[in-house]
């Protein structure tokens, strides 16, 4: 059975028996009749018990999300290229070359804002986000991503940045391009 599947029937499973749980406490909150001390006990050793357990899963499924190991080896990584990026007035100023990666090359990505803070989104042509990242205006913002999938990218604002967020799209601009494609060049 796949571990998306487990973790979806996992946190399914936990939202029903909270939600059951905080319909018994309400209720019996809304009673006439009090609960002694005793009567309460099961309920706050579940509630325990749910926190330990939730907890644990989260510590043991955190690998499965890639940036966790990279993030974590940051200061041992030497990615395989940089690429620098600065956001002013509302735009994207990319590469002049443009941003060509190989799949599965390790790429920094060195944003940085001269003016507001910026969100600095890069999108699969289907419009699904590949990863994102706050720019803070003054500071290099960077983010180490590796690329599993050929295809063309775009770079959006994922935040407010005033009335002219809107135009901050750069559409296709990053081209990821399989091994195989780039050995027969």
């Amino acid at each position: 059975m796949p571990l998306a599947l487990l973790v979806k029937g996992f946190y399914s499973v936990m939202v029903m028996t909270v939600l059951s749980m905080m319909w018994g406490y309400v209720r019996g909150l809304t009673s006439a009749r009090h609960a002694s001390r005793m009567a309460k006990m099961p309920f706050y050793g579940w509630i325990g018990f749910l926190v330990v357990v939730s907890i644990a899963f989260h510590l043991l499924t955190a690998w499965q999300v890639p940036w966790v190991r990279w993030e974590l080896q940051r200061a041992r990584l030497t990615p395989d290229r940089d690429i620098a990026v600065t956001v002013q007035d509302h735009q994207f100023h990319l590469p002049d070359e443009g941003i060509r990666i190989t799949e599965g090359e390790l790429v920094r990505f060195r944003v940085r804002s001269e003016d507001l803070t910026y969100g600095f989104g890069v999108f699969r042509e289907n419009g699904r986000m590949e990863f994102q990242m706050q720019v803070v205006p003054g500071h290099d913002n960077d983010l180490v991503w590796v690329f599993s999938d050929p295809g063309r990218y775009s770079i959006r604002s994922t935040e407010y940045a005033g009335p002219h967020t809107w135009r901050m799209h750069a559409r296709h601009t990053i081209e990821v391009a399989s091994a195989q494609m780039v050995a027969q060049r």
